[in-house]
């Protein structure tokens, strides 16, 4: 039996990790269960892969004292650095990082030959069966045993094309929280008959009286989906919300540079019915859907303040989340508590680390989950590289 440090998880702070460590001089062995490594990062960022954001924070994710002392020592600054080293230059658009080729396949094959030059193994096809520790840790895979002093947990979600491997730990004493779909469209029924659509528009979440997220972009509609990337971005703290029990409600504004006395004004002197009227500011499927809701027709300066309310405040249900499959990120993970946030250490089992998706842990849309797989992996590897 060969003794190295072993990574369960080929993803992207598996990979990661492994380039960090085998630079530090560790022998390091990837076990990634699926026929490749960093296949779900081909899919980021619709396959621009978004690698962080200029507006990384504590604040972003789900639990902000967990991961700040990982976020503090790998900064966009370190995330920058990192990919120089491995041959790929980053550029920035609305904040967000991505690749200068913008393609996730030049990131995927950077990293690639970044570990391969660093001297680590990677077994594909290669799915963890089971893990123990006597006096090293001791992993079953593909019909063989594999020895480590160090054992790191990456591997993630079953989000997408994932695996959910989080029941290995549980020898150990980990366990994992509710697991619940993020960075994703939101199930909704509320805007029929504009599927395919896509507008500008501001979306807000309110839970009782609380306003769980707040904010502009593009929205495309579906007729059972509110999906486009403001959807995306709401989904994080919509899943955060439904995990803690509170169910959310949401507002939509079409016209969020307008204020409603205004667009008023312009339906009381238009001359058009509610249709023709509605159009001036949204697609024509989605003025049927607004005067619907608002329930009127006819001249549209005998429904102005009707008109006007409803297209700065139209309500939206929620049909709970997308299937995990559909979803980029999991909301849920390995209990926080028994991980300690300076090195991703576990608790319970000195030498057993866990970074990436496999902690609970997750950031809004927008580069920060790929930015926690980077900082969590080189805080758990600064700690095994320390001794």
């Amino acid at each position: 039996m060969e003794s190295q440090d072993i990574i369960i998880g080929g993803g992207a702070s598996g990979i990661a990790a492994a380039i960090m460590l085998a630079r530090k001089g560790r022998k390091v062995l990837v076990l990634e269960a699926q026929d490749r490594a960093l296949k779900k990062l081909l899919a980021s960022g619709n396959g621009r892969c978004n690698l962080s954001n200029l507006a990384v924070c504590p604040e972003r994710y789900n639990a902000p004292s967990f991961v700040a002392p990982a976020l503090n020592a790998f900064g966009t600054d370190g995330v920058r650095e990192f990919f120089l080293s491995v041959g790929i230059e980053l550029r920035e658009e609305d904040g967000r990082l991505y690749p200068y080729s913008f393609n996730a396949g030049s990131v995927v094959n950077a990293l690639l030959r970044a570990a391969e030059r660093a001297g680590v193994t990677v077994i594909c096809g290669a799915k963890a069966e089971k893990a123990v520790k006597d006096k090293l840790f001791l992993v079953s895979a593909a019909g063989r045993t594999y020895s480590s002093e160090n054992l790191l947990f990456t591997a993630g979600s079953n989000a997408t094309s994932g695996i959910d491997s989080l029941s290995l730990l549980s020898p150990f004493g980990h366990r994992s929280t509710k697991k619940i779909a993020s960075v994703s469209y939101i199930p909704s029924n509320s805007v029929k008959g504009a599927s395919g659509v896509r507008a500008k528009a501001a979306l807000k979440l309110i839970s009782g009286d609380t306003v769980v997220f707040s904010g502009e972009g593009e929205l495309l509609f579906k007729d059972n989906a509110l999906s486009g990337i403001l959807a995306f971005e709401a989904s994080s703290r919509y899943a955060r919300a439904l995990r803690e029990g509170k169910n959310c409600a949401g507002i939509i504004d079409f016209a969020p540079d307008r204020s409603e006395e205004r667009l008023k004004a312009f339906f009381e002197d238009c001359g058009l019915d509610c249709i023709g009227a509605l159009c001036a500011y949204v697609h024509r499927a989605l003025a049927v859907a607004i005067a619907g809701k608002a329930g009127v027709k006819g001249l549209a300066k005998e429904s102005a303040e009707k008109l006007a309310r409803f297209v700065k405040n139209y309500p939206v249900t929620f049909n709970g989340v997308c299937d995990i499959k559909n979803a980029q990120v999991v909301c849920g993970g390995l209990e926080l508590k028994d991980f300690d946030p300076h090195g991703l250490q576990s608790r319970k089992v000195k030498g057993l680390f866990a970074a990436g998706e496999a902690l609970d842990v997750d950031g809004d849309c927008g580069g920060f989950n790929l930015h926690w797989a980077w900082a969590s992996a080189h805080a758990a590897a600064a700690k095994i590289t320390e001794g």
